[in-house]
């Protein structure tokens, strides 16, 4: 394998490797105030605890164990991200979602970066763009943070086969995804990795935590993940 395609596939692998805390330190369950409880941790994960090989699984600022990642990447994909125009609002009528959009990558500590504050949301910039003509666009948010406890995401888990989302670029442009599916997954047994591809046909990936608040985890059973395709496709 050459330099390139050593570095290409390294990206890839880091792409899908985490998605991390869906709760950022403070964040409370349903009805919870912005105090922390006692005992509680820095985070929820969306996925589960990195594995020693590059296997796949990007959301949030909790330390991950054992996955270092550069903080800049050279390769190709990297490239590609910084020539996209980039989302910088999710709109979803339906749950009265209507929130701005950051371009995130990997942290140093192997997470795809999420803002830190729940009611925004973070684009992985090194996978497409949304209106692309093939891959996922992932986007994903905190449920619920101490700079809002809960955020516009926490709502996902009522997403609706058939429902709009309206995706807007840097450019202006809107591209409009009607939601396919809606899955509660366990972390236990989740990989994110195949919502991290760049071909396939074209659709948009929204990702959180949701399901049942674990008291003594300080974390969410599940990962709410909603999908959608290009409307009229």
């Amino acid at each position: 394998m050459s330099a390139t395609a050593a570095r290409a596939a390294g990206a890839l692998a880091l792409a899908v490797a985490l998605v991390g805390g869906c709760a950022a330190p403070s964040a409370q369950p349903p009805g919870g105030s912005a105090t922390t409880p006692a005992g509680s941790t820095s985070s929820d994960r969306v996925g589960p605890a990195a594995p020693p090989a590059p296997t796949a699984d990007p959301t949030g600022p909790a330390p991950a164990a054992g996955i270092d990642v550069p903080v800049r990447d050279a390769s190709p994909e990297a490239v590609q991200a910084a020539a996209v125009v980039a989302p910088v609002r999710v709109v979803y009528p339906g749950l009265e979602i209507d929130m701005p959009v950051d371009a995130v990558g990997v942290a140093p500590d192997g997470q795809m970066e999420i803002p830190p504050d729940a009611a925004r949301a973070g684009w992985y910039r090194f996978g497409p763009t949304a209106g692309a003509d093939a891959g996922a666009t992932v986007i994903a948010s905190h449920s619920g943070s101490e700079i809002t406890p809960r955020g516009p995401f926490h709502r996902l888990d009522r997403a609706q086969v058939g429902d709009p989302v309206v995706v807007v670029l840097a450019d202006g442009t809107e591209v409009t995804y009607e939601v396919t599916s809606v899955e509660g997954i366990a972390k236990t047994v989740i990989d994110l990795s195949r919502y991290f591809r760049r071909d396939g046909e074209p659709e948009l990936v929204l990702i959180t935590c949701g399901g049942r608040w674990d008291d003594v985890r300080q974390s969410y059973d599940d990962n709410i993940v909603t999908t959608a395709r290009l409307a009229g496709s």
